[in-house]
């Protein structure tokens, strides 16, 4: 026994002394630990070549970050992120721009604020959207002429949705060509490679590409699967799309206006876009659009006000006490100031009281509005 005991206690302290770092020319041993194991191993210098210099800059930054925080292992990172070590190291690599959620859960690893990297993220993909679009390799597959290729890149129509956070398609995109630029272009926005997004709709990448490609046409079902998969789900913007599918492809027409219908029923009739529709309601559902619509228009006017006159840490400071009194999750709040999630009246009547502590003004939208 008391040799079993020796001989336990010399292959842990073998263990612990190559895991210190002190064997790490030891190939693969007993115990499984490979050269390279130990905490010494270095990042790879950012790239130089064929690379675009904003994301390098991004990732420069990112392992200033992590510097800045001691240093933490990837794996120690992956344990707290939830995100595999390779998106992590992607995330600092310097070729491609991580995704805002492998970016929050690296600044978040890092023991940062991830809204103070926002602003930053935001602006570097903002410059990438033309390039990724018009270097995909289907929109090569559309034969677009050169002023159908500028068309297509529709920057105005992305700086419309970054400030107003609502998905309505351009109005000159009126035929069956545009309404696919158009798809392509919502695909583009939201970063999303064809793998991506078939993974986020019932149909295989080759589907999807042959829809947006043209080389089969864009049923009302596979619009609406795409508009849920790119994130435009509230009833206007469904509205708006499916209208616009039924003007460019007259065979889709009663599809559309059927799936127009069954968000309707679903949705309670809110949102409502189109004049046509509006004035077909009876006017109980005439007061539910415009109290959707102000809470709507208020909403954003709290949300600009909040991003512009509190600091970081005031909001975060209002937040947590929302969430006691009103339950609304960090994840919401989060999506709340993008613009991508919507308040209820009673959440908004609070957080107008709470700012208005701090100087807020509330808004009457229907008022104002000339409604």
């Amino acid at each position: 026994m008391r040799w079993r005991a020796c001989s336990e206690t010399a292959s842990c302290a073998h263990l612990i002394s190559i895991c210190r770092g002190q064997r790490t020319d030891a190939g693969p041993g007993r115990f499984g630990i490979h050269r390279g194991a130990s905490m010494g191993r270095h990042a790879k210098d950012l790239p130089t070549d064929h690379v675009n210099s904003r994301v390098v800059d991004f990732a420069a930054a990112l392992r200033r970050l992590r510097r800045k925080a001691g240093q933490p292992t990837l794996a120690v990172m992956a344990k707290q992120s939830g995100f595999s070590t390779a998106s992590l190291s992607a995330a600092a690599g310097g070729y491609v721009l991580p995704s805002w959620r492998v970016t929050t859960a690296y600044v978040e690893a890092c023991g940062a604020d991830p809204q103070t990297w926002r602003g930053r993220w935001e602006a570097v993909r903002r410059e990438l959207r033309p390039q990724e679009f018009m270097s995909d390799e289907s929109v090569d597959s559309l034969n677009l002429d050169p002023e159908q290729r500028r068309r297509a890149s529709w920057k105005r129509t992305w700086e419309r949705w970054d400030r107003t956070g609502v998905i309505l398609p351009p109005h000159r995109a009126e035929t069956a060509l545009y309404l696919r630029i158009a798809l392509q272009s919502l695909r583009a926005y939201r970063s999303l490679s064809l793998r991506q997004l078939a993974q986020l709709m019932p149909y295989s990448h080759s589907t999807v590409a042959a829809a947006l490609s043209g080389a089969r046409p864009v049923s009302a079902q596979f619009l609406s699967n795409f508009l849920q998969a790119c994130g435009a789900t509230t009833f206007s913007e469904r509205v708006s799309w499916l209208n616009l599918l039924a003007s460019a492809n007259p065979d889709q027409q009663r599809a559309a206006e059927s799936s127009i219908a069954a968000s309707a029923k679903a949705s309670g009739g809110r949102f409502i876009a189109a004049q046509s529709w509006r004035s077909a309601l009876p006017t109980s559902s005439e007061i539910s659009r415009l109290k959707s619509f102000s809470i709507r228009k208020r909403s954003e006017h709290l949300r600009d006000w909040l991003m512009a006159n509190l600091s970081n840490s005031e909001r975060r400071a209002l937040y947590r006490r929302a969430e006691k009194v009103t339950r609304v999750s960090a994840a919401q709040l989060s999506l709340f100031e993008r613009g991508e999630w919507n308040l209820t009246l009673k959440q908004l009547n609070y957080f107008v009281k709470e700012a208005q502590v701090h100087g807020f003004e509330d808004i009457d939208p229907v008022i104002e509005s000339g409604y």
